[in-house]
């Protein structure tokens, strides 16, 4: 028995090791000329410590903590790691490194998102409801709408972020070094979204939105056998419902007006591409109207820039509590230190960057909304 309890802390501080280490973008040969000459180890051994051959001596280990920033006790805790990466609007070849690097990073602050919430003593999350095999997409956003959201159907969700946290998802916002709207992944059970704070504030609405798909349609997924792209094909509809129903979509595309479209936009959050898509998709326009309509976006330069503010959704419930908490003095930084596996310094590092609007970093195929471009209606 005691055996086998030492082989699975072997495998757990063999992962973190691994995690630590990719999140700091280092490789083992780095590291390995990072530490202090009195403990120097080969790259091959730090590989092995990685892979849970051999166990790092308790001083080298210390070291290692202090190269990858890290409390010493995050290596020795057992927690959970997330699985099973989605990427949301992956753009071109990455290389695995940038994705591991990114996923490594992701993980750490999830990871210290569970045990400030459960330090604190959160109420549990439950998903209020599931989708329903019976419900088509636009259904199921009227559902939402209605019953969970109490909306009429010319009502903006503000908060869509806040939505897909009530049902139970955990949210967080992590820039990314390469072109993505976001990502998807386990932390055991629970699922978790990243959304990349560089895109358009539309982009992070929709991408939110059609993640609430994804959660909602999970249980069709065990119960009858349905894989992601079965879900795809129903998220992007629901998504643009539960943002603007069908009777406003409608309404939108009167009178033939970008100005009117753009008033839509605004109002309620959603992206002019998205708005056509979805008026071809459903009738409202034909096909002719449609071409036309992408025709003159691309001649305006609006296909990748479009004109009209929408506000900006924030995945920041994990910093909101964090500050709260050392606010009221429910926590000292040392504290917040221990319980999220993260030092102070960083902790207040990420804070100071939520808080400071030219902290995003801007991808390939989007700005910040707040750049819109200015408009002409014709020319």
């Amino acid at each position: 028995m005691a055996k086998n309890i030492v082989s699975r802390v072997d495998r757990h501080l063999a992962r973190r090791l691994r995690e630590a280490r990719r999140e700091s973008g280092l490789s083992t040969r780095a590291v390995a000329k990072t530490l202090p000459a009195r403990l120097a180890v080969s790259h091959t051994t730090i590989a092995s410590y990685e892979n849970g051959v051999t166990v790092p001596p308790i001083d080298v280990l210390a070291a290692l903590a202090d190269i990858y920033r890290r409390p010493l006790n995050w290596f020795l805790e057992s927690r959970a790691c997330l699985t099973g990466f989605r990427y949301r609007n992956l753009k071109g070849r990455v290389p695995i490194s940038e994705q591991r690097q990114f996923e490594a990073v992701a993980g750490k602050w999830i990871d210290a998102y569970f045990n400030l919430e459960r330090h604190l003593r959160q109420p549990p999350r439950s998903k209020p409801f599931s989708a329903g095999l019976e419900l088509s997409p636009q259904d199921l956003a009227e559902r939402v709408r209605k019953s969970f959201l109490d909306l009429d159907d010319d009502e903006p969700v503000q908060n869509i972020v806040g939505v897909l946290e009530s049902f139970s998802a955990w949210a967080l916002e992590i820039k990314a070094s390469f072109g993505v709207d976001g990502a998807t992944a386990r932390h055991g059970d629970d699922f978790v979204v990243v959304l990349n704070p560089g895109i358009a504030n539309e982009r992070v609405r929709m991408n939110a939105a059609h993640e609430l798909a994804y959660l909602l349609y999970d249980d069709c997924k065990e119960e009858l056998g349905w894989a992601d792209s079965d879900v795809e094909g129903r998220a992007y509809s629901f998504a643009t419902s539960l943002l603007l129903p069908h009777s406003q979509l409608d309404a939108a595309f009167e009178g033939k007006s970008f100005l009117k479209l753009i008033q839509y936009k605004e109002k309620f959050g959603v992206s002019l591409a998205a708005m056509i898509y979805m008026a071809e998709k459903t009738r409202v326009i034909n096909t002719t109207t449609s071409r036309w309509l992408w025709a003159e976006m691309s001649r305006r330069g609006w296909r990748h820039r479009e004109p009209g503010y929408v506000w900006r959704d924030r995945a920041i419930a994990f910093e909101t509590m964090l500050e709260c908490a050392i606010q009221t003095k429910k926590l000292t930084w040392i504290e917040a230190e221990r319980i999220t596996g993260i030092r102070e310094e960083e902790l207040r590092k990420r804070l100071a960057d939520i808080t400071n609007p030219d902290s995003r970093n801007d991808v390939e195929g989007g700005e910040p909304s707040s750049n819109a471009i200015p408009f002409k209606l014709a020319e």
